[in-house]
């Protein structure tokens, strides 16, 4: 049945010749999925663009249609396969013709430096052009109806903003030197990202934290490294750092956030690869909310917090009042039964 449905839906888009591809999360290369636009025109190395649209694609629920469209006005269109690991993509394709309007306002939005115009204009060239987007909604509905059930599925849609990784890494690999104001604002993003991640891992916001993550993986800067694999784990262990001050400003005791941010370098250290470190970068996320959750002490008093976490931290030991009061230094109450 399974492969009924797979040939059901290549056939649907090939009688159109509409681009499409079933690939597999993590993924190699996705030189593919712009035809080569960042890597071969633009010279974004595959080691900058895998772990964060690996990261995307893993992410994609089942029974779900996502629409997207990049800075580069590429529409795509993707959904699970019935092998929960396989995806489509439908794409990419535009909805304008290419003529010398669309591209004046592309390179003006997208700060496309002169000398790539020339390159950038003929491969648009090879890019499906539609005139009717709806019928590709149709044929999309057709496939979504075999695939999940007629209706039993959700239609999602996100532009650049909201699906920042494609728009953010070009922006910030390709800087303008004529524009500092740019990168500044680029650089506040980037902060303003980082303080969200933050604050949703304060709160246990498990999925608002990965969502922040993922934002956060896409302000980066180019390979400082020449060794691709030190560099991506160097910032796997800066991600470390900002989880571990946001439990601590939850109130998690140091003790409890040494303990699992230590074995999170050590683990980061036995990765072998960015698909390993794209899985645990958000299994890291994670951990972190639930360690807040588990050990949050924000709202007790600090004599409280430490009786806690003394007695959390060792059951073995003295836990009498007494103990406790020298241990947490407050002045321990004498009862005399003949008063």
């Amino acid at each position: 049945m399974k492969q009924i449905i797979k040939d059901f839906v290549k056939e649907m888009f090939a009688i159109s010749n509409i681009p499409h591809h079933e690939f597999a999360a993590p993924c190699s290369t996705y030189e593919w999925l712009d035809l080569g636009l960042r890597t071969k025109i633009l010279g974004i190395s595959n080691s900058l663009l895998n772990p964060l649209l690996n990261r995307r694609f893993m992410e994609l629920p089942s029974h779900t249609i996502l629409y997207c469209t990049d800075i580069f006005q590429f529409h795509y269109i993707f959904m699970r396969n019935p092998d929960p690991d396989h995806i489509y993509c439908i794409g990419p394709v535009i909805y304008e013709r290419t003529g010398d309007s669309f591209f004046d306002e592309l390179f003006d939005s997208v700060h496309i430096p002169n000398e790539l115009w020339e390159s950038i204009r003929s491969h648009y060239s090879n890019v499906k052009y539609l005139p009717y987007p709806g019928m590709l909604d149709d044929f999309t509905s057709l496939c979504a109806n075999r695939i999940y059930g007629k209706g039993n599925y959700t239609i999602c849609y996100k532009d650049e903003k909201e699906f920042p990784d494609w728009s953010q890494i070009y922006h910030n690999y390709l800087r303008v030197p004529d524009e500092p104001f740019m990168n500044i604002r680029h650089i506040e993003d980037r902060y303003e990202t980082e303080n969200a991640l933050m604050k949703a891992v304060s709160s246990g916001n498990e999925a608002l934290a990965v969502e922040c993550a993922n934002r956060f993986f896409s302000y980066r800067i180019p390979q400082r490294l020449s060794d691709h694999l030190r560099d991506d784990r160097d910032l796997c262990i800066t991600l470390n750092t900002i989880l571990r001050k946001s439990a601590e400003h939850a109130g998690v005791h140091p003790i409890h956030i040494d303990s699992f941010s230590n074995g999170n370098i050590q683990q980061i250290e036995r990765l072998a690869n960015a698909e390993q470190l794209l899985l645990f970068q958000n299994k890291m996320v994670k951990g972190y909310c639930r360690l807040i959750a588990k050990y949050n002490l924000k709202d007790y008093s600090l004599p409280i917090q430490k009786a806690i976490t003394y007695i959390s931290t060792d059951l073995t030991a003295d836990l009498s009042l007494k103990s406790l009061a020298n241990q947490i230094n407050v002045r321990y109450p004498v009862f005399h039964p003949d008063v």
